[in-house]
């Protein structure tokens, strides 16, 4: 008796893994840092929600046709960065990893993109 109980138990826990709730998530930091004159973007906004990102924290959002607003690194001379808006078709159970690519590094000017997206493991799965 205590077997099966202790094996429903199990099965109830590992249910809870997986979701059937679609979501994503989007951070600023690059996943591939080897290309030239890409630096980290901070996620100020996505769609009417501010947001104020701490460290490498992802932001959760649901899948569909975002605007995402982004402040790119300072340069020289600069207190802060320049801010873009970037209109991203988010799939589901994806994440993505976000970056600015300017022409050189003493530019202000950045053109906001996807730097790398990947599958995120057990989200809409059911048991």
């Amino acid at each position: 008796m205590t077997l099966r109980l202790a094996a429903l138990l199990g099965s109830a826990l590992l249910a809870g893994c997986a979701t059937s709730d679609t979501f994503s998530y989007i951070q600023g930091q690059r996943w591939l840092k080897s290309e030239l004159n890409t630096f980290d973007v901070q996620v100020i906004r996505v769609d009417d929600k501010d947001y104020i990102q701490h460290g490498y924290e992802p932001i959760r959002i649901d899948p569909g046709v975002h605007k995402i607003v982004v402040q790119g690194p300072p340069t020289a001379g600069f207190r802060f960065g320049e801010q873009r808006t970037l209109t991203l078709d988010v799939k589901p159970c994806t994440r993505y990893w976000l970056e600015a690519k300017k022409d050189n590094s003493l530019s202000q000017y950045f053109e906001p993109r996807v730097n790398y997206s990947e599958p995120i493991a057990g989200c809409g799965k059911t048991s």
